[in-house]
């Protein structure tokens, strides 16, 4: 037993309707959710999201964005955990969209940025570059706030 689906006249559906549903599956929702909300079955909602979201987004997993950047993914999972970027979980996997893909490498350069100086660290430098990180030191053994 089918149940109708009308929103209007000549059965179709309402653009607020598609536009909910489109919002809710930028959110992650599946299908199979966004179809016991509207009580209606995934591939109707397949359908219905690929004749009207024409600027479909694609999502990658973590590891593949990693792999597809060249960076280690305790970066990604670092600026993840520090709220810098903000991949949804729908089913488990963490999934990027290609606008932060965009964005990760300028995230990265900003975040290996010397605090004091703003010039880029070198690895093993945790917080200040080569120049800032003596003066740093200096100032704290003499009890001196370092700025």
């Amino acid at each position: 037993m089918q149940r109708a689906f009308q929103y209007g006249a000549n059965n179709r559906v309402s653009p607020a309707i598609i536009e909910l549903l489109i919002g809710e599956r930028s959110k992650g929702k599946t299908l199979r959710q966004l179809g016991q909300m509207f009580d209606r079955s995934p591939e109707r909602i397949r359908q219905l999201l690929a004749k009207h979201n024409r600027s479909q987004v694609t999502l990658l997993a973590e590891s593949t964005v990693a792999a597809k950047l060249g960076y280690p993914l305790n970066w990604l999972i670092k600026l993840r955990k520090d709220g810098i970027v903000n991949p949804i979980r729908p089913g488990g996997l963490w999934l990027y969209s290609e606008e932060q893909i965009r964005q990760i490498p300028s995230l990265i350069a900003e975040a290996r940025k010397c605090q004091r100086c703003g010039k880029p660290r070198p690895l093993g430098f945790h917080k200040f570059c080569r120049e800032c990180s003596p003066q740093y030191r200096r100032n704290r053994a003499s009890g001196i706030p370092p700025f």
